[in-house]
């Protein structure tokens, strides 16, 4: 993301003509309401947020949810946009349901007080959490929960996938591995049960998620050879891009997806056809350092969010927080990568979201 007050925010004309899809954003994030690392900045801006991403040509966000409450919240969320939008353009906002594997833990297992790893003289910073699941009932109605949170979001068009589930190995201390490989199980039930589609996450755990996938594959796909879903916000290697792909499933990239050259190499060997464009915002902006960063030529003025306000939230983003806006940034850097216009890119990748999720309308 710029931080240069030069270009005005509408510098690009041509993004006017332009219709994105964002396919996955955190619009529960805290950031969305002027909070940074707990610390207050800034009045809540949402509303800001999602009027600009419209001026610059998104017409659809997904937004993801990473535990049952914020199923739950996620879903009046949309819910209260949809109400203030009655009769009016704007981003139409959709969800999904389901537990991140960070957040696993949190929702299929309980805290084991009878064991623990401090030692005597150790403080409580040193102290690891063990974890005992839930009892073969408790995941039972947790499973239930879902079906029916995601089943009355299908119906009503608002929740589009099963999500955000998966595995993450690089923060195995918020999670441990064995109670990520329930939380996935369980959700790739809720899954099959609903015939939603999974929005998965992955993180330096393409083998194991694939291997449990390819477990699931005849349930998942009901018979056919491909299972509905993307793996959001890639970064691993082409060799577990390919494992993925060989299943049906489409490849997520965001911010986080362009940062070093080996990233670009493994963006420029996927099919166009397979991809789906994403921000993840508020996180995963591109930077300056970053290696897809020469690419971008739509460029956004910023403020630090200590400064910034919502009358100059009217010019400029907070720096170093993504918005659904910048997902042209994201098609311009593929667009790059791959030598082909970013009109080519955009149309593409927006007919992928529509073959994965559907029409992406509301139903009365």
């Amino acid at each position: 993301m710029s931080s240069s007050s030069n270009n005005n925010i509408n510098s690009n004309p041509s993004s006017q003509q332009l219709q994105y899809i964002d396919a996955g954003a955190n619009l529960l994030d805290s950031m969305y309401q002027g909070t940074y690392h707990s610390k207050p900045r800034h009045e809540p801006d949402l509303d800001i947020v999602l009027r600009r991403a419209y001026e610059k040509g998104v017409h659809k966000v997904i937004s993801l949810a990473g535990t049952i409450k914020e199923s739950e919240e996620l879903a009046e969320l949309i819910h209260g946009l949809d109400s203030e939008m009655e009769g009016e353009k704007g981003v139409r906002v959709f969800g999904t349901v389901g537990v991140h594997p960070t957040r696993c833990a949190e929702v299929f297992a309980e805290k084991d007080d009878s064991s623990s790893n401090e030692e005597e003289g150790d403080d409580e910073s040193t102290t690891a959490t063990s974890w005992i699941p839930k009892t073969e009932q408790q995941q039972k109605e947790i499973i239930q929960q879902l079906i029916h949170l995601a089943a009355q979001g299908k119906e009503s068009g608002n929740i589009v996938a099963i999500g955000e589930c998966g595995l993450d190995y690089a923060r195995l201390q918020f999670c441990p591995k064995e109670i990520q490989h329930l939380g996935l199980r369980a959700q790739l039930e809720v899954a099959c049960e609903t015939k939603l589609p999974l929005y998965l996450h992955n993180r330096e755990s393409g083998d194991d998620l694939y291997q449990i996938l390819l477990e699931y594959k005849d349930k998942l796909s009901d018979g056919g050879e491909h299972i509905r879903g993307i793996v959001h916000s890639f970064d691993e290697s082409i060799e577990i891009a390919n494992q993925f792909l060989s299943l049906g499933l489409y490849i997520g990239i965001n911010g986080c997806s362009l940062k070093t050259a080996d990233n670009l190499q493994v963006v420029k060997q996927l099919p166009l056809d397979r991809l789906i464009l994403e921000t993840d915002c508020p996180w995963c902006d591109i930077r300056p350092t970053h290696a897809g960063a020469g690419y971008i030529r739509t460029a956004f003025p910023t403020k630090k969010e200590k400064q910034y306000n919502r009358e100059l939230g009217k010019e400029f983003c907070v720096k170093n927080r993504s918005e659904p806006c910048h997902i042209a940034q994201v098609a311009e850097v593929v667009a790059g990568i791959k030598g082909v216009d970013v009109q080519e890119v955009v149309k593409v990748c927006c007919q992928n979201v529509h073959d994965l999720f559907g029409n992406l309308e509301k139903k009365r």
